[in-house]
């Protein structure tokens, strides 16, 4: 069993130093601070060459289950095959250490911690991913009905009329494909704009009891440098 990925000199560490890296990669995405290698292809997650290895074989990620492999990823099982374990020792060692008082996950915990992104940053982000994932469904669907379209608008006059009534059936059907995904769309669109706006109201009322606390200690001040002269 090869010990791969996550770090790529692992392989060559005594079997000791490759469980402690192993406990502390499990800890950092079992908290997500940590993250498998992979990237987003057609709105589905996938792990990156190297970090893909033989448990991932059978997990196919889905519309319903976008980051089955993702999530797969983050598991004992997954990255004591990383790092060339049994997956036995390594959920012995966690769970050592969380009859410990777990001072390695606190260690990990406190590796990672940093300033969290803004909700409107955040927001912002899935909006596009959003609007990307909507686009290359309206772009798939477009691809498989213009040809189709393109015939229909140059079906030839001398053809046997009864050669259109299955392509007008095929027309009529990727017609409403289409239709569907535009109005699926606009429906994402028009949500996500209503939420948007209830984002920015939502921060301007939380801003502004803080401005207001500003002006009156201001205020107080002012007063107290007035009261003294």
């Amino acid at each position: 069993m090869s010990a791969t990925a996550a770090n790529p000199t692992a392989a060559a560490l005594p079997k000791s130093e490759r469980l402690r890296l192993a406990i502390e990669v499990y800890y950092a995405r079992s908290k997500r601070r940590g993250h498998p290698e992979g990237d987003w292809r057609d709105g589905l997650w996938y792990p990156s060459g190297e970090e893909r290895q033989a448990c991932c074989e059978g997990i196919e990620p889905t519309a319903q289950n976008r980051q089955a492999l993702e999530s797969h990823c983050r598991t004992q099982a997954h990255v004591a095959t990383l790092y060339g374990l049994p997956v036995g020792e390594l959920k012995a060692a966690v769970r050592d250490d969380r009859n410990q008082g777990s001072p390695i996950a606190q260690r990990v915990a406190s590796t990672f911690v940093g300033p969290r992104p803004r909700i409107t940053e955040t927001f912002a982000e899935l909006r596009q991913k959003g609007r990307d994932e909507a686009f290359e469904k309206l772009r798939s669907v477009l691809a498989q009905g213009l040809p189709l379209f393109e015939r229909l608008r140059s079906f030839p006059d001398s053809e046997d009329p009864d050669a259109m009534a299955p392509l007008l059936e095929t027309a009529s059907e990727s017609a409403e494909r289409l239709l569907a995904t535009i109005n699926s769309a606009r429906r994402q669109e028009a949500f996500m704009a209503c939420a948007s706006a209830f984002l920015e109201t939502l921060k301007t009322t939380l801003e502004e009891p803080k401005a207001k606390g500003r002006r009156g200690a201001a205020r107080s001040t002012a007063g107290g440098e007035e009261a003294k002269t």
